[in-house]
């Protein structure tokens, strides 16, 4: 009866897992369409529907392995991501000592003065988000295949940080500190979970505070992004403006929104709507209903996640699983 229990809860989840991503899919085609229709006509939309078609392949082949063996090669998946990070990284260090021939190079992408993709044809990548997958496949597969390692400091958290430490800071160089800090939360989050010392996690965290205090600190950039982001009326045409101008959006919407493809501030106000303020055009253009769906979508997500991860078979797809769900969760929450 257990049994027959565990897998019931198990086909539950994994139904409400696809379906909800099914959803939230379809939904963020509808409104890329809305955003960037009267400016860009079809081409961020087929741009993203060959991602979707590519990611659909992907989890395809991605169903058919056993995650162990995935696992098992988990080292030279994190080689493969860090080849880039570190192309990127020398790009970025170089551009700011003043050698500006680096955006020539090849397949560099600099955009506002970051270097965190790369161009293919007609296409860019971003190596760091594929940096957490790869964490969260490292660290499941050493936490779960050696439990015992989570009670000592120097198997348990040493070595596997100095794996993970390379691979934040790599991304760190290449200008990212929001994926930076959201990787590393979802680290902290796996050792939780898989049962390190708190003790040696609270170690953890206070370093990560004070780094990330002077990576802040030193740039007056981010200072000045994080006064805006407190307060963006008080530099409405600086580096308040884009936050001041979702705020607009989200609070012209109300309930039921002024319309499908009706949003007036995507087209003149609102720049690059379409990429991390488009959850602002939905709230303009189908109001707080919408955004409230959206959001009990991604939990919909998260907590289908976490109940295959209470369900799994065993400690490494467990951590896997938990390790996935809590950086979408995290990403949808931030």
């Amino acid at each position: 009866m257990e049994q027959k229990a565990t897998i019931h809860k198990l086909r539950f989840a994994t139904a409400t897992l696809l379906a909800s991503v099914v959803l939230l899919t379809i939904f963020g085609l509808v409104m890329l369409y809305s955003t960037t229709s009267a400016t860009s006509h079809q081409h961020f939309l087929l741009k993203q529907s060959v991602w979707i078609f590519l990611g659909m392949m992907f989890a395809a082949v991605i169903c058919v392995v056993d995650y162990r063996r995935i696992g098992a090669a988990s080292k030279w998946v994190l080689l493969l991501v860090a080849l880039p990070l570190v192309y990127l990284a020398s790009a970025h260090v170089l551009h700011r000592c003043g050698q500006d021939w680096v955006t020539e190079l090849p397949f560099v992408a600099s955009i506002n003065g970051a270097f965190r993709w790369l161009r293919v044809g007609g296409f860019t990548l971003q190596p760091s988000e594929f940096a957490k997958p790869a964490l969260i496949i490292f660290l499941a597969h050493y936490y779960g295949t050696k439990p015992r390692n989570v009670l000592s400091f120097t198997k348990g958290v040493w070595r596997p940080m100095l794996v993970v430490g390379m691979i934040v800071i790599l991304v760190l160089l290449g200008g990212s500190l929001s994926v930076t800090m959201i990787t590393g939360m979802v680290v902290m989050a796996i050792m939780f979970i898989a049962g390190v010392r708190l003790r040696y996690l609270l170690l953890l965290v206070s370093i990560g505070i004070i780094l990330c205090a002077i990576v802040v600190g030193g740039s007056e950039e981010r200072i000045s992004r994080l006064t805006s982001f407190r307060h963006p009326e008080a530099a409405p045409s600086g580096n308040g403006y884009q936050l001041l101008m979702s705020q607009y959006a989200l609070g012209s919407g109300h309930w039921t929104g002024v319309g499908f493809n009706e949003s007036r501030l995507k087209e003149r106000y609102l720049p690059e709507s379409h990429t991390d303020f488009i959850l602002a055009i939905v709230g303009e253009e189908l109001g707080f209903t919408a955004v409230a769906g959206v959001m009990l979508m991604y939990l919909l997500v998260l907590g289908a996640a976490l109940t295959v991860s209470n369900n799994a078979l065993d400690r490494e797809g467990m951590l896997l699983t938990a390790g996935i769900g809590l950086s979408i969760g995290l990403h949808a929450l931030i």
